[in-house]
């Protein structure tokens, strides 16, 4: 299928793989039919497994003629599916909103914290302002008194 003899390499193998592909993928070739790009990924993935050593079972490579076919999902799998997504969909939304949550009393608290550091340095600055009015009435007093000496 690959058009590669039996003493190919794994770098043979892919690069003939790749060439293959890219032609006969069904994007390419606008064809529907799709059981050429099909054969060509069996071929590789059974030649790339026998080099790995793994033993394939798939039907084709046993020899079988029938194919085996992927069992559809049903309207219950479905529902299923769609309810655990929901399920996933509400734990995000809540640990989203408790990040929230969490976030806003941070930065409450980042607020309050500094609104009483502000309250703070104000009152130390009229502290400071009134020692050094204090100061200064005490200088002139002093100045007064030896003035009257």
């Amino acid at each position: 299928m690959l058009g590669l003899s039996a003493s190919a390499t794994q770098a043979q193998i892919k690069m003939a793989y790749k060439d293959l592909v890219k032609k006969c993928h069904p994007d390419n070739t606008q064809n529907s039919d799709a059981s050429i790009y099909n054969r060509i990924t069996e071929a590789y993935q059974f030649l790339m497994a026998e080099a790995k050593g793994k033993v394939l079972t798939h039907s084709k490579v046993l020899g079988s003629s029938k194919t085996q076919h992927r069992k559809t999902a049903s309207n219950a799998d479905y529902v299923a599916f769609q309810k655990k997504a929901a399920k996933q969909k509400a734990a995000k939304a809540r640990a989203f909103e408790e990040k929230q949550k969490e976030f806003s009393a941070k930065i409450k608290k980042q607020e309050d914290d500094y609104k009483r550091a502000m309250a703070a340095i104000d009152a130390i600055r009229a502290a400071r302002a009134i020692e050094a009015m204090i100061k200064a009435n005490n200088l002139d007093n002093n100045a007064n008194e030896e003035r009257t000496d």
